[in-house]
């Protein structure tokens, strides 16, 4: 089995890209999916929020309140804080994902779509400066612009809101901006990975540059299956 990493920046479209390779016969983990799962009424990782930020992050019925939590984390700087209780616990689950993928399908490639694979402090043993080399065999980034990727995240923040104002989308641009700084540059990430899709294209040729990095990864996990690798 290979073990692949998928990431990039908000707004790159890494979802998107997960999509189109789940379609073509990846196993697909998505963190944010494992996270809010996680953050769910009696779940161990929604008490330790409450424990940690209080009980205003709570909505009426008991359950978290994302937008008041990413305030807290991007805007007053507490990102690490929320961090330290999420990363743990979505990265023993996925690697625990990762072992029975293996298990059960010995040339199949498992992959994990993450917007903080480098960035993360949570998945090394001490002294480990690299720990995504042990998590991963491969890491695959998906690229974009800057001013695509702002664009993009405002665009999907007010069609989820169903609003539009010139003050609004400028608080949105701001939340981007806020969000990018926890994030390392594509350049930075690009020099770290394996692959790099790019994504300021059509989802046709979004579809086709993804198509080839997978016929890549499905080779590699059938050699190394092959060999006992």
């Amino acid at each position: 089995m290979l073990r692949v990493a998928l990431t990039g920046g908000l707004g790159s479209g890494k979802s998107t890209v997960a999509h189109i390779f789940r379609e073509l016969g990846c196993f697909v983990s998505q963190s944010d999916e494992v996270a809010r799962a996680m953050m769910q009424p009696g779940e161990s990782v929604y008490q330790r929020i409450v424990e940690q930020f209080g009980p205003g992050v709570l909505q009426a019925d008991g359950s978290l309140n994302r937008a008041t939590l990413a305030t807290l984390a991007f805007a007053q700087d507490r990102a690490e804080d929320l961090n330290s209780i999420i990363h743990p616990a979505v990265i023993a689950a996925q690697a625990e994902w990762m072992r029975r993928i293996g298990e059960e399908h010995p040339s199949g490639v498992a992959m994990v779509e993450s917007a903080l694979v480098f960035e993360t402090k949570h998945a090394a043993s001490p002294g480990d400066a690299t720990p995504w080399r042990s998590r991963f065999d491969r890491v695959v980034l998906v690229t974009a612009p800057e001013s695509l990727r702002i664009q993009r995240y405002v665009d999907r923040y007010f069609a989820s809101a169903h609003a539009s104002s010139d003050t609004g989308r400028a608080a949105a641009e701001a939340d981007a901006r806020n969000r990018m700084r926890a994030q390392w540059t594509d350049e930075r990430k690009a020099a770290l990975s394996d692959f790099a899709i790019p994504n300021e294209g059509t989802l046709e040729d979004l579809r086709q540059a993804v198509t080839e990095v997978w016929k890549d990864l499905r080779d590699e996990a059938a050699r190394r299956t092959r060999h006992g690798g």
